[in-house]
């Protein structure tokens, strides 16, 4: 990587995606799996940029980090960024009446879904990576799925809907 320039196929490869597609997992679980694949790696280079490991990121970090973000790609361009998005159509703009570190912050929608996504999936990393006994950021994706299959199933014995979709 050069610079802060991602590549687009970093957050999941498709190898990645085959592997998700081929789990033992709902429809809404491979989804959050996505998610929480992707989000591991926006959180692991906040981390590195702060000097600390993910799970000490707080979510006020992560919201200064995405706004500084956002920020380089507003003034710089896209390629300049590390989130480097391209929006295809105008964003939809809703009302924003949460009460958390997210709301204030000088993001658009689009960026404040991706910040609160990224911060709840702190809340099953983190439990994924101490399950393995290892660092959140050396975390893999066939733990991050055994895990979530390991959970869905236990769940669904249980007759609960899956842990994983609580966050």
């Amino acid at each position: 990587m050069s610079g802060q320039q991602q590549d687009s196929m970093k957050f999941l490869t498709m190898e990645e995606a085959y592997a998700i597609d081929g789990a033992m997992l709902s429809t809404m679980e491979k989804f959050m799996t996505r998610i929480a694949i992707s989000s591991l790696r926006v959180l692991a280079h906040i981390a590195q940029a702060y000097g600390i490991p993910g799970e000490a990121l707080q979510p006020s970090q992560i919201v200064q980090w995405i706004e500084q973000d956002s920020q380089i790609r507003r003034e710089k361009g896209k390629d300049a960024a590390f989130l480097n998005w391209a929006k295809e159509e105008e964003e939809l703009d809703f009302a924003d009446d949460r009460n958390d570190e997210v709301t204030g912050a000088a993001l658009s929608s689009d960026e404040k879904f991706l910040t609160r996504m990224t911060i709840s999936a702190m809340q099953v990393l983190i439990p994924i990576a101490k399950d393995y006994g290892v660092s959140m950021e050396a975390l893999t994706v066939s733990q991050i799925i055994a895990w979530v299959e390991k959970d869905a199933k236990l769940k669904r014995e249980q007759g609960q809907e899956a842990g994983f979709l609580q966050w």
